[in-house]
């Protein structure tokens, strides 16, 4: 089937970047079958690395002394000095997962409204600054879904006093999402009374790489003299700029690396991306979706945090990322279109930032997963992991 006529996108979504013909494409090749998300799925399973992460964690063996924790720690520390080093924080998506609203905003600390997670990563950086006398430019990525919420906190609470000169913004691009038949949801009868969130969706956090681009941020880091991106998720807030890690990252790039990539040592329960090797020797972060059926992630035993070390140069070049096609359930307000469970199957199209290592040379450091690694995913982990979130927002001066 062909579409003839472009879709339009609500002028409320205006602003922002979609790739008209791209989503033509997209569409089409759900409609012939081609792109399913049965085909997300690799052909054999990859083999675990046969190579070990560098080893950053504190405490056992000789490989960790206090010596080359130091000497990391020195050569990362000169780096921000010379303001080498910028952080990304990934704060799009589609803000579902806390009943609807911007997770970066939603406090972290009981009875402390402006404790959010935005405020504590935000303070991170600026104590990492004054503490070392440096310029660190911040970069904040948004979706159309938490942008406006985001931005209202982010002048209420003044970036939690990061220099004014080293704030920066931009926004994912759009897609709309579609029927299983390729049919886009704001072409469907009474989709016109429904919210953006519900016909559109942000394209994962693959998109990074080109929106950081195409706004013209990369540019501007580039222009200062930024030559490493530390970019990582607003939920977690173990990824700051540890000058021992930074370290390891630059030794990694001394050896050819582009890009660097934080793991820790898989759990119980932990759902999400290995690191593998692929079938040309390549070290690669392989989500979970795109293993074969029956494959045990018990096997992979480094699970990956999505906190990845980048530099510029590396940013700076088209990466070929694959669309993927993930089916949702959605609340649909037109009864003879859902299923016995009241909701309507869709498919939104997602790239995901975590294949730049399948193209681009990429190192691995095991890190301590206490300090570096608390991701909050749903509501109940604020309790659960209230303790840590206190810490990382006295530490960031957010709190006293």
């Amino acid at each position: 089937m062909l579409w003839l006529r472009a879709v339009d996108v609500r002028p409320s979504l205006a602003s922002f970047s979609f790739d008209a013909a791209r989503f033509d494409e997209l569409r089409q090749r759900v409609s012939s079958g081609v792109l399913d998300p049965s085909a997300n799925r690799l052909a054999t399973a990859p083999t675990p690395l046969t190579k070990p992460p560098v080893d950053l964690r504190p405490g056992a063996d000789e490989a960790r002394t206090a010596q080359r924790r130091a000497r990391l720690g020195a050569k990362g520390e000169a780096a921000l000095r010379a303001g080498k080093v910028g952080i990304l924080v990934l704060n799009g998506g589609m803000a579902t997962r806390f009943g609807g609203g911007a997770k970066g905003v939603v406090p972290v600390v009981e009875d402390h409204p402006r404790a959010s997670f935005l405020a504590v990563k935000l303070g991170q950086v600026r104590v990492a600054a004054e503490r070392l006398g440096a310029r660190i430019p911040v970069v904040l990525m948004h979706s159309f879904a938490t942008q406006g919420a985001s931005e209202a906190h982010l002048a209420e609470i003044d970036w939690s006093g990061v220099n004014p000169g080293d704030r920066d913004a931009f926004s994912q691009s759009i897609m709309p999402r579609v029927l299983p038949d390729g049919t886009p949801l704001p072409e469907l009868s009474g989709a016109s009374e429904l919210p953006d969130a519900d016909l559109y969706c942000a394209p994962g956090h693959g998109d990074t790489l080109g929106r950081l681009r195409g706004s013209g941020a990369l540019g501007r880091l580039q222009a200062r003299g930024v030559e490493h991106l530390l970019i990582s998720n607003v939920d977690n807030l173990g990824a700051s700029l540890d000058p021992v890690v930074l370290g390891a990252h630059l030794e990694a790039v001394e050896g050819g690396a582009g890009v660097s990539v934080e793991v820790v040592r898989r759990e119980a329960g932990d759902a999400g991306g290995c690191v593998a090797q692929l079938e040309d020797g390549t070290g690669a972060i392989v989500e979970a979706f795109r293993l074969p059926e029956g494959v045990d992630l018990v096997d992979y035993p480094h699970f990956n945090t999505n906190t990845l070390w980048v530099t510029t140069e590396a940013a700076d070049r088209e990466v070929p990322l694959t669309w993927f096609a993930v089916r949702k359930r959605i609340e649909w307000p037109d009864a003879s279109r859902v299923g016995a469970d009241g909701k309507l199957e869709v498919v939104q199209f997602e790239r995901l930032i975590g294949q730049i290592t399948e193209t681009v040379k990429s190192a691995y450091l095991e890190v301590d997963r206490t300090a570096r690694f608390c991701p909050i995913k749903v509501r109940e982990d604020l309790q659960k992991e209230a303790d840590v979130l206190r810490t990382f927002a006295r530490e960031a001066g957010v709190i006293s």
